[in-house]
């Protein structure tokens, strides 16, 4: 024996496990194959959850987008003018999209591509706009002028 004392050996720690994974990281009494399995499983499921969100959920969420001259003669309006923006990246076509919310926090893409854009340039931000189904005139409600009727005139393309 040894001249000097020795310590006696302590016995080895647990090996931590993740909650989800089990023992992947440091090793499982069940063995590697089992961890990998398991991993495998987990990582399948959440690609498969992720590539359907991808497929599904811009359809779920995309606003409905008025572009046509019969959508926009049967469309009702009451609401708020929210956004106000043309998109450009085309110089032969310009689409002045107006963004409604209406009173039931339902919003409305208008796109007045096939319009006259003296409309679009007429209406601001802040205003509250109305429009009754079957015709093309709208309220347009400011705050510091009365109220003004305007009509969306549609061009023939």
């Amino acid at each position: 024996m040894a001249d000097y004392p020795v310590s006696p050996r302590r016995t080895p720690r647990k090996k931590l496990k993740m909650p989800i994974f089990g023992g992947m990281v440091g090793g499982s009494s069940s063995g590697p194959a089992d961890t990998g399995k398991n991993f495998t499983t987990y990582l399948i499921a959440i690609v498969a959850v992720a590539l359907i969100a991808q497929i599904y959920l811009p359809k779920f969420w995309a606003e409905n987008l008025y572009d046509s001259p019969d959508e926009l003669t049967e469309m009702t309006l009451d609401g708020a003018i929210r956004k106000k923006y043309a998109d450009a990246s085309n110089k032969n076509e310009i689409h002045y999209i107006l963004v409604v919310k209406e009173k039931g926090n339902t919003r409305k893409k208008i796109d007045l591509y096939l319009a006259d854009p003296n409309f679009f340039d007429q209406v601001a931000v802040p205003f509250r706009v109305k429009k009754e189904a079957g015709s093309l005139a709208v309220r347009v409600i400011r705050f510091a002028k009365p109220d003004t009727i305007l009509n969306i005139n549609l061009l023939k393309k």
